[in-house]
């Protein structure tokens, strides 16, 4: 019988190594809302940066809850079992970005064939990318059997697709060389494939990860050269270098600008896959660090190239990505709220290697 309460993880937001697991009654829904039971949802990197930028970019704001805590987002499949939406009706099943949590509540608007958008008070003025839902009675047939890919990696990758079409339109700040630091995340070999891939390659693209992830790098196959980070200072100095931090430590990220200093034409802060030793430095050489919001990116390729376009080419490249690198990853289910919470405890430790892909239920029996 399925379970009569909301479950959720909620963690401090200061100190989200700190979390706790609360339980309610499943709430009644005003007119125009559903509620959804979450299936499945992923869990990666892209959740720390989602919890350190959670203030500053309003990921908090989605699923509020009272301070000091936070309800992390997570990418999943939901389906809806209570319904005063019309447009919506029980039985509907979607995917998109949802609270860590059991189930959750919603507020379509825009219903179409193919997906609606929450358009519920506290959701106004937010990124649109992460209000829209997609129904999954419309997949495309190339969506099938890709559910763990299309949680954990196509909005990773997204993301990629983004930060390559920035820096290709800005002509690359004029670098003939991209370092990713933090390339074994999805998002940074994401990027390097893409990058790699572009007509007359106009960059050179090199990889810094830790030791241990440098086997996994290389396997990939996405770039030129791979470096561990204490190799950084053996790249030459003079060749004009764009950097794209997805690692968030400040301590690599200032002895990238110490070592380029002039010759980095744009330092790019995209992720903090190591959060824990995130901070900020105002007195670098070189350009001063500048952070990448995608929806920013999204928003003007709306209107560059119409409503939707980006995200449909993002995700063409992300399901390739996916499947090219399919032998590379394990995808692992773990059910329950504690074990979900473990799994974040986990992931902030820093014991969830790139070739592990979770995939979390709140449900001991999701069927």
């Amino acid at each position: 019988m399925p379970d009569p309460t909301l479950k959720q993880i909620e963690v401090v937001r200061d100190d989200f190594a700190r979390s706790r697991i609360t339980g309610q009654p499943l709430p009644n829904l005003a007119p125009g809302q559903v509620l959804a039971r979450i299936e499945t949802f992923a869990l990666t990197a892209n959740n720390v940066s989602y919890a350190v930028s959670g203030d500053m970019l309003g990921y908090w704001r989605f699923f509020p809850c009272p301070e000091p805590w936070g309800v992390l987002p997570v990418w999943g499949f939901a389906t809806v079992v209570r319904s005063r939406c019309e447009a919506l009706p029980e039985g509907e099943r979607f995917w998109g970005f949802l609270p860590m949590a059991s189930h959750v509540v919603l507020e379509p608007g825009e219903v179409r064939a193919r997906g609606f958008a929450d358009v519920a008070a506290h959701r106004q003025g937010l990124a649109d990318v992460y209000n829209r839902y997609q129904l999954t009675r419309t997949d495309p047939p190339e969506l099938s059997g890709l559910e763990a890919e299309r949680s954990a990696l196509v909005p990773l990758f997204t993301t990629s697709f983004m930060i390559d079409d920035f820096l290709a339109d800005n002509d690359w700040f004029g670098a003939r060389q991209l370092l990713v630091l933090s390339a074994s995340s999805k998002t940074g070999f994401g990027l390097a494939d893409l990058a790699g891939r572009r007509d007359g390659r106009p960059v050179r693209v090199v990889g810094a990860t830790s030791t241990g992830n440098r086997g996994f790098v290389e396997a990939l196959g996405v770039c030129d050269q791979v470096v561990s980070y204490d190799e950084i200072e053996t790249l030459d100095p003079q060749v004009p270098t764009v950097v794209v931090d997805l690692a968030g430590a400040s301590e690599v990220r200032a002895r990238v600008h110490g070592h380029f200093r002039d010759h980095l034409t744009h330092s790019c802060i995209v992720g903090v896959t190591h959060w824990d030793k995130r901070g900020r430095r105002d007195d670098l050489p070189g350009p001063k660090p500048a952070f990448f919001f995608g929806p920013g990116q999204a928003a003007k390729r709306d209107q560059d190239w119409g409503p939707g376009v980006m995200r449909q080419r993002a995700q063409v490249e992300a399901l390739r990505i996916a499947r090219e690198t399919a032998s590379l990853r394990t995808v692992e289910t773990i059910a329950g709220a504690e074990g979900c919470q473990r799994a974040w405890t986990e992931l902030l430790a820093g014991r969830v290697g790139p070739e592990r892909v979770l995939m979390l239920s709140f449900h001991e029996h999701n069927g």
